[in-house]
């Protein structure tokens, strides 16, 4: 069920549960007009104002009592209580007295650093006691939190010692050069689908220790003690890779199952072996090495490569060799800066003709942080691109 409704709608219903109902005319008010629409609307209202409020709507009415116990996604953070014990004692109520014979979709834990992190994993451990099949944990790491001198702290919670799950986001946010670590589990984590990690240094083997991961998305991750970052994994099918620019960094990717792949930010090189891939994204500057497997499933690529590709012709082999492995794709985007490169290596595309056969779209994205910038596409690039899809559409995606 799609669910839209008016903004002031939630304006009002917020700043009525804020504040309290003044009168049992604000009250009617307020259930006359939730009381046409079904229960599971309502249910999904109460996921949007939070926690603390939907609670406070147990007093609208004897409907409205038990109304709350029905939410299947719960989030919890320490930011809106001034103790911990207050904060576990409003969790302790939230979880005893909602309706357990319903599934537990999704537990959001935001606590800080410097909470009491006895009291986030006991919490944490008691919500999959209840089943949760995903997890997000973050973790708020102040601008005044310090550590030992070589910048590398744990994280938080133990991760090992909780039951099964399917989905799980740990998420670490705080003060820029510090490294988190997250270390391999002790058992494997055999039910674990999706998988995001922000800011965290994985050791290797991490990945092993989940045979069914399908999702992974790794947002500023490195690998602990090596400028090689490899990922591979049997049986992923969606990954999606943002590095932190580390000099000299080499992205192994090996996965025989993944569908899509995105990647973004620098990096030295890449290496890529997924056979059955079908979509991929890479903005950021163009690596030294982008060596990758034949993609012969491949149908939509999404290429925005920036900064030294007109400063140096010596990345047009490794462009113009990536784009040899699209001959099946049919929808194509690559960014002025590539169109230039190629305009100014017509003399080697000329004796590397390839066929887009299959193609029905091919977009040109304004230039990476030159909005302004115009480039014209010489017939000679348009021929390569263009010769052997006669039908396929090509369209100048304006500045945003």
């Amino acid at each position: 069920m799609k669910v839209e409704l008016c903004a002031d709608f939630f304006v009002y219903t917020k700043v009525q549960l804020a504040f309290g109902m003044d009168s049992g005319r604000d009250r009617m008010r307020m259930d006359d007009r939730l009381s046409v629409l079904p229960d599971d609307v309502i249910i999904e209202i109460l996921s949007f104002v939070g926690i603390k409020d939907a609670v406070g709507t147990s007093v609208l009415s004897s409907r409205w009592r038990f109304m709350w116990t029905l939410i299947p996604h719960l989030t919890f953070s320490t930011q809106d209580f001034s103790t911990m014990d207050k904060f576990f004692d409003f969790v302790t109520h939230v979880m005893s007295r909602r309706n357990n014979q319903l599934q537990l979709s999704s537990f959001n834990l935001c606590f800080r650093r410097k909470d009491d992190g006895g009291v986030a994993q006991r919490i944490m451990n008691h919500a999959f006691s209840l089943n949760v099949q995903q997890l997000n944990v973050t973790c708020l790491f102040g601008k005044d939190y310090t550590c030992d001198s070589d910048k590398k702290t744990g994280f938080p919670l133990s991760l090992s010692d909780i039951p099964m799950f399917r989905h799980l986001h740990p998420i670490l946010r705080g003060r820029s050069g510090y490294i988190y670590t997250l270390p391999t589990p002790t058992h494997e984590f055999s039910s674990l689908g999706t998988l995001h990690l922000c800011t965290v240094t994985l050791y290797d083997g991490f990945l092993s220790m989940c045979p069914n991961l399908e999702n992974l998305t790794l947002y500023w991750c490195t690998m602990l003690g090596s400028k090689v970052f490899r990922i591979c994994h049997p049986r992923l099918s969606n990954l999606t890779l943002t590095t932190r620019g580390t000099i000299g960094l080499v992205v192994h990717v090996v996965t025989p199952k993944l569908k899509y792949l995105t990647i973004s930010e620098q990096m030295n090189g890449i290496q890529i072996s997924a056979p059955e891939l079908v979509f991929l994204r890479f903005e950021g500057p163009c690596p030294c090495m982008f060596t990758t497997g034949d993609f012969p499933s491949l149908e939509k690529a999404h290429l925005s490569m920036h900064n030294s590709l007109n400063r140096s012709s010596s990345y047009a082999p490794t462009v113009i060799s990536l784009l040899q492995k699209f001959h099946n794709v049919k929808l194509l985007s690559l960014s002025m800066d590539i169109i230039e490169l190629l305009n100014a290596s017509v003399g080697l595309i000329s004796h590397q003709p390839f066929s887009l056969a299959n193609l029905k779209s091919l977009k040109i994205l304004p230039c990476w942080g030159w909005k302004d910038k115009k480039v014209i596409m010489s017939a000679q690039v348009k021929n390569y691109l263009l010769n052997s899809s006669h039908n396929a559409t090509l369209t100048e995606v304006l500045p945003g």
